[in-house]
Protein backbone atom coordinates (compact mmCIF):
# COMPACT_ATOMS: atom_id res chain seq x y z
CA UNK A 1 0.00 0.00 0.00
CA UNK A 2 3.15 2.01 0.84
CA UNK A 3 3.28 2.43 -3.15
CA UNK A 4 -0.16 3.57 -4.05
CA UNK A 5 -0.09 6.13 -1.21
CA UNK A 6 3.46 7.28 -3.32
CA UNK A 7 2.03 7.43 -6.51
CA UNK A 8 -1.49 9.13 -5.20
CA UNK A 9 1.06 11.70 -3.85
CA UNK A 10 3.23 12.36 -7.24
CA UNK A 11 -0.09 12.67 -9.35
CA UNK A 12 -1.41 15.04 -6.79
CA UNK A 13 1.81 17.14 -7.09
CA UNK A 14 1.78 16.98 -10.86
CA UNK A 15 -1.60 17.63 -11.07
CA UNK A 16 -1.72 21.01 -9.08
CA UNK A 17 1.70 22.28 -10.65
CA UNK A 18 0.07 21.54 -13.77
CA UNK A 19 -3.17 22.83 -12.90
CA UNK A 20 -1.11 25.90 -12.00
CA UNK A 21 0.48 26.61 -15.40
CA UNK A 22 -1.89 25.59 -17.35
CA UNK A 23 -4.25 28.63 -16.24
CA UNK A 24 -1.24 31.07 -16.01
CA UNK A 25 -0.81 29.76 -20.09
CA UNK A 26 -4.48 30.56 -20.72
CA UNK A 27 -4.20 34.01 -19.27
CA UNK A 28 -0.68 35.06 -20.69
CA UNK A 29 -1.38 33.55 -24.10
CA UNK A 30 -4.07 35.90 -25.28
CA UNK A 31 -2.19 38.75 -23.78
CA UNK A 32 0.85 38.07 -25.45
CA UNK A 33 -1.22 37.19 -29.12
CA UNK A 34 -2.88 40.44 -29.28
CA UNK A 35 0.47 42.55 -28.42
CA UNK A 36 2.26 41.20 -31.25
CA UNK A 37 5.48 40.87 -28.59
CA UNK A 38 8.14 38.24 -29.63
CA UNK A 39 8.02 35.27 -27.64
CA UNK A 40 8.70 31.67 -27.70
CA UNK A 41 7.08 28.31 -27.12
CA UNK A 42 8.87 24.95 -27.19
CA UNK A 43 6.75 22.87 -29.11
CA UNK A 44 6.92 18.97 -27.92
CA UNK A 45 9.65 17.94 -30.44
CA UNK A 46 9.30 20.62 -32.97
CA UNK A 47 11.72 22.96 -31.37
CA UNK A 48 10.90 26.44 -30.62
CA UNK A 49 8.60 28.85 -32.53
CA UNK A 50 8.30 32.47 -32.17
CA UNK A 51 4.55 33.38 -31.93
CA UNK A 52 5.43 36.57 -31.82
CA UNK A 53 6.09 36.71 -35.97
CA UNK A 54 3.23 34.92 -37.09
CA UNK A 55 -0.43 37.34 -37.42
CA UNK A 56 -2.97 36.84 -35.32
CA UNK A 57 -5.06 34.26 -37.16
CA UNK A 58 -2.08 31.53 -37.34
CA UNK A 59 -1.80 32.34 -33.41
CA UNK A 60 -5.62 31.96 -33.43
CA UNK A 61 -4.84 28.41 -35.02
CA UNK A 62 -1.71 26.95 -33.15
CA UNK A 63 -2.86 28.23 -29.60
CA UNK A 64 -6.52 26.96 -30.00
CA UNK A 65 -5.16 24.05 -31.65
CA UNK A 66 -2.57 23.73 -28.44
CA UNK A 67 -5.57 24.46 -25.76
CA UNK A 68 -7.76 21.66 -26.67
CA UNK A 69 -4.95 19.14 -26.91
CA UNK A 70 -4.01 20.27 -23.51
CA UNK A 71 -6.96 20.58 -22.46
CA UNK A 72 -7.74 16.68 -23.04
CA UNK A 73 -4.13 15.62 -21.80
CA UNK A 74 -5.44 17.59 -18.74
CA UNK A 75 -8.68 15.89 -18.48
CA UNK A 76 -6.88 12.16 -19.00
CA UNK A 77 -4.50 13.78 -15.50
CA UNK A 78 -7.51 14.65 -13.94
CA UNK A 79 -8.65 11.07 -14.72
CA UNK A 80 -5.87 9.46 -13.83
CA UNK A 81 -6.22 11.48 -10.13
CA UNK A 82 -9.59 10.54 -9.26
CA UNK A 83 -8.75 6.71 -10.22
CA UNK A 84 -5.94 6.90 -7.99
CA UNK A 85 -7.64 8.46 -5.50
CA UNK A 86 -10.37 5.39 -5.71
CA UNK A 87 -8.29 2.78 -5.91
CA UNK A 88 -6.38 3.80 -3.12
CA UNK A 89 -9.23 2.76 -0.83
CA UNK A 90 -9.12 -1.09 -2.46
CA UNK A 91 -11.76 -0.63 -4.52
CA UNK A 92 -9.96 -2.10 -7.63
CA UNK A 93 -12.02 -3.43 -9.84
CA UNK A 94 -15.43 -1.42 -9.58
CA UNK A 95 -17.32 0.19 -12.70
CA UNK A 96 -15.84 3.40 -11.99
CA UNK A 97 -12.03 2.38 -12.50
CA UNK A 98 -12.71 0.25 -15.34
CA UNK A 99 -15.06 3.25 -17.28
CA UNK A 100 -11.95 5.81 -16.05
CA UNK A 101 -9.24 3.29 -17.43
CA UNK A 102 -11.21 3.47 -20.81
CA UNK A 103 -11.75 6.53 -21.10
CA UNK A 104 -7.95 7.83 -20.18
CA UNK A 105 -7.20 5.84 -22.20
CA UNK A 106 -9.08 7.35 -25.04
CA UNK A 107 -7.90 10.79 -24.18
CA UNK A 108 -4.50 9.35 -24.64
CA UNK A 109 -4.78 8.19 -28.31
CA UNK A 110 -6.97 11.31 -28.74
CA UNK A 111 -3.66 13.42 -27.63
CA UNK A 112 -1.11 10.98 -29.69
CA UNK A 113 -3.24 12.30 -32.80
CA UNK A 114 -3.75 16.19 -31.75
CA UNK A 115 -0.33 16.60 -30.92
CA UNK A 116 0.93 15.07 -34.11
CA UNK A 117 -1.46 17.43 -35.48
CA UNK A 118 -0.65 20.52 -33.65
CA UNK A 119 3.15 19.33 -34.85
CA UNK A 120 2.06 19.69 -38.57
CA UNK A 121 0.36 22.58 -38.19
CA UNK A 122 3.53 24.35 -36.48
CA UNK A 123 5.88 23.11 -39.16
CA UNK A 124 2.94 24.26 -42.20
CA UNK A 125 2.83 27.11 -41.06
CA UNK A 126 6.05 28.38 -39.59
CA UNK A 127 8.54 26.14 -41.77
CA UNK A 128 5.68 26.18 -44.91
CA UNK A 129 6.58 22.38 -45.17
CA UNK A 130 4.26 19.39 -44.52
CA UNK A 131 5.51 16.38 -43.21
CA UNK A 132 3.94 13.23 -41.79
CA UNK A 133 5.98 11.45 -39.40
CA UNK A 134 6.07 9.42 -35.96
CA UNK A 135 8.30 10.91 -33.07
CA UNK A 136 8.69 9.98 -29.66
CA UNK A 137 5.48 12.24 -28.15
CA UNK A 138 3.20 10.38 -30.51
CA UNK A 139 4.22 6.66 -30.20
CA UNK A 140 4.33 6.64 -26.15
CA UNK A 141 0.92 8.79 -25.69
CA UNK A 142 -0.06 5.95 -28.85
CA UNK A 143 1.42 2.79 -26.02
CA UNK A 144 -0.49 4.30 -23.12
CA UNK A 145 -3.38 4.99 -24.51
CA UNK A 146 -3.55 1.08 -26.13
CA UNK A 147 -2.28 0.11 -22.85
CA UNK A 148 -5.44 2.06 -20.30
CA UNK A 149 -7.86 1.09 -23.16
CA UNK A 150 -6.67 -3.04 -22.94
CA UNK A 151 -6.01 -2.24 -19.29
CA UNK A 152 -10.03 -1.64 -18.94
CA UNK A 153 -10.58 -5.08 -20.63
CA UNK A 154 -8.45 -6.98 -18.16
CA UNK A 155 -9.85 -5.16 -15.53
CA UNK A 156 -13.73 -5.81 -17.04
CA UNK A 157 -12.78 -9.36 -16.90
CA UNK A 158 -11.05 -9.66 -13.13
CA UNK A 159 -14.36 -8.29 -12.04
CA UNK A 160 -16.63 -10.46 -13.53
CA UNK A 161 -14.21 -13.74 -12.19
CA UNK A 162 -14.20 -11.78 -8.90
CA UNK A 163 -18.02 -11.65 -8.70
CA UNK A 164 -18.20 -14.92 -9.97
CA UNK A 165 -16.11 -16.04 -7.03
CA UNK A 166 -18.01 -14.26 -4.89
CA UNK A 167 -21.21 -16.18 -5.68
CA UNK A 168 -19.03 -19.33 -5.36
CA UNK A 169 -18.26 -18.94 -1.80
Amino acid sequence: MKTIKLLKTCINIYYYLMLISFVFGLITLPILLFTQASFEINMLGSGTIDLGLLNVYENLLIITVMVIVFGIYFMAIRLIKLTVDAMSTGDYFSSYVITNFKKIGKFFLFCAFGFSILESIVKIIVYNKFTIGINSVFALFLIIGLFLTFLSEVFKIAKAAKEENELTV
